[in-house]
């Protein structure tokens, strides 16, 4: 048996946050984000109409909130206590070891989100088509979405798994699971 990639837990499949889970999620912390941006853009407005900044604070405030986005989406994300929209869903994110992936990985995870055009419609297809439920950006990263109290059932040998779809040839890690027996 192939073990050149590792091993990694693997779930009960009714474990893994699924398509309504996920939109939900997205919602929440997407509300989350516009009304930081919101926050942050008010007293800028005072200062603005009160005449202490008399230029445009567009880079100040465009560089602060992608500050806050990161720090939403990456370090508070993976942190025990998740985002809202994981919080509110009873969602964690784990790595493949079943700890909470790195900061460079939720970074990257982050960035292939925002620079992805049609991310959310790749995903919602992808999670019916995944039996561990993942988006195509966690089977890369090798992240899970699961329930907050899911415990690992098992661990087993990660392989390079092969898709053919849409014209495309994907290739990721992917746990393998024991054969069921009879």
């Amino acid at each position: 048996m192939d073990h050149s990639l590792g091993e990694a837990d693997y779930y009960d499949p009714r474990d893994y946050a699924g398509v309504f889970r996920r939109l939900l999620i997205y919602f929440i912390d997407l509300v989350v984000l516009v009304m930081l941006g919101v926050l942050m853009w008010i007293p800028l407005m005072f200062l603005i109409i009160g005449g202490v900044i008399r230029t445009d604070p567009s880079f100040l405030f465009w560089t602060t909130y992608l500050l806050v986005v990161w720090g939403y989406l990456a370090p508070i994300k993976r942190s025990r206590f998740g985002t809202l929209g994981y919080r509110l869903m009873g969602i964690n994110i784990v790595s493949a070891q079943g700890g909470p992936p790195s900061l460079l990985v939720m970074t990257a995870r982050m960035l292939i989100w925002i620079l992805t055009p049609f991310s959310l419609f790749v995903d919602l297809f992808w999670i019916g088509a995944d039996s561990e439920r993942q988006i195509l950006r966690d089977c890369y990263l090798g992240t899970y979405l699961i329930k907050r109290n899911a415990k690992a059932i098992g661990r087993g040998p990660v392989n390079l798994t092969r898709y053919f779809a849409m014209s495309f040839a994907l290739a990721y890690p992917r746990v393998r699971r024991p054969k069921p027996t009879d």
